[in-house]
């Protein structure tokens, strides 16, 4: 199938630049939400997301562990004063240090809240994937739709060239009009040529990223971008600060400090040895228990304390500075997807079509004599420089669409 952007109409090409490619054969096109699907299942990232996942598991245990108690056994051999032989003592001992209750419930607190912090790391990192995943897959469909556009315009530049050709055969044209037509088809297969090598790396980039074997030829479904409708911008950002795994982060760490801020003032009561034993001595037998506490008298846990409230405030300077860092990436993503919808409607709804029907009146207009072949190239380049621009405009929608999933959730759609 070829493209001839002079008599193309401007629908047909823009059906061409959503699908990225042409049909191959009967071969079930790709979508973005099976790529990403694909990559979220095979990337290493799972790995870690699950490494993640089960160190918050691992510290919410843990945190509930009581210290393990200490055995201790001796075996010895005495003689007594008096001379009358040689005899065996024995002694064991079972001790158990009892935590204080206030301390270990803060314990378990900054477990949990490490916990936390790590699941949502893991989130985190899921959604990093997923936006890398839909723009890696955006810029295949926009390689593919440039090199369309390439290959159509090589198409076109070559049957105008033909077309001089035989009038300047006939005398009907000018030897300079040939020579112009000549070099602006050579100048389109220079683009092709660098149009096929940026659509052959974009789709190594896409299958580096996948992990898993694509199918071979690899046939993209770009998802079409109606206009869109008006963003409600402080919902957006409400929804991005609940959910936002950066940010539950920073304040499960936050509140983690300050549970430990907590055992370090609470250790402060020491915890409780509780002692177990019995020996066997030479003179007599001994069973029995003990009690022991460590006095908090020339430390009394001040270092502690002082680190544990230093580390208090920097986390909580740190999840403010994540939530104000947070709502001005969000606004500013915002815009960059406001912006890139209204320039796609903008160059779909008017400047291409525009520009279709004038290379159709330059060619027609060519073809009659009653204009020069410099007018018609002017309108061709003018044409597919706009294709180029919608292609483009396409990309920068599709990328900032992803910008703002990875900020609020890849479940985010402003057409819902």
């Amino acid at each position: 199938m070829s493209l001839s952007l002079g008599r193309t109409p401007a629908s047909a090409v823009l059906a061409i630049l959503l699908a990225g490619s042409l049909p191959s054969g009967a071969q079930e096109s790709f979508d973005v939400e099976r790529y990403v699907a694909i990559v979220l299942r095979a990337h290493p990232v799972v790995g870690q997301t699950g490494g993640l996942e089960a160190a918050a598991d691992a510290e919410r245990k843990s945190a509930r562990l009581l210290p393990d108690p200490t055995f201790e056994y001796s075996h010895d051999r005495a003689r007594p004063t008096d001379g009358s032989g040689t005899r065996t003592e024995t002694g064991y001992s079972i001790s158990q240090t009892i935590p204080w209750p206030g301390t270990f419930s803060a314990g378990i607190r900054a477990g949990d809240r490490q916990s936390d912090a790590l699941r949502a790391g893991a989130e985190s990192l899921r959604w990093e994937l997923a936006s890398e995943a839909r723009k890696a897959f955006a810029r295949l469909v926009a390689a593919r739709s440039r090199h369309e556009v390439a290959r159509s315009s090589e198409e076109d530049a070559r049957s105008l060239r033909d077309l001089v050709t035989r009038r300047a055969d006939l005398g009907e044209s000018r030897e300079s009009d040939r020579i112009k037509a000549t070099v602006e088809w050579l100048r389109q297969q220079r683009s092709l040529a660098a149009a096929e090598r940026e659509a052959e790396s974009a789709e190594t980039v896409l299958r580096t990223l996948a992990v898993e074997v694509l199918p071979r030829p690899l046939a993209v479904e770009a998802v079409p971008h109606p206009p869109m409708p008006v963003l409600d911008r402080d919902a957006v950002v409400a929804d991005m600060l609940a959910r936002s795994p950066r940010l539950r982060a920073a304040r499960a760490e936050a509140e983690r400090q300050r549970a430990l801020l907590d055992v370090a003032r609470r250790s402060r009561i020491p915890d409780l040895d509780v002692k177990l034993f019995r020996s066997e001595e030479l003179d007599k037998q001994a069973s029995g228990f003990s009690l022991g506490l460590k006095v908090p008298l020339w430390n009394a846990k001040r270092g502690e304390i002082a680190r544990a409230q230093a580390s208090t405030l920097v986390s909580g300077a740190e999840a403010d500075r994540a939530r104000l860092e947070l709502a001005t990436e969000i606004e500013a993503r915002l815009k960059e997807l406001q912006v890139a919808a209204d320039q796609a409607v903008l160059l779909e709804g008017e400047i291409l079509p525009s520009a279709a029907r004038s290379v159709g009146l330059a060619r027609f207009s060519f073809e009659e004599g009653e204009t020069s072949l410099l007018d018609l190239l002017d309108a061709q380049r003018t044409y597919r420089d706009t294709l180029r621009e919608t292609a483009e405009a396409h990309l920068a929608l599709s990328v900032a669409l992803a910008e703002v999933q990875r900020l609020v959730g890849p479940d985010f759609n402003p057409w819902r």
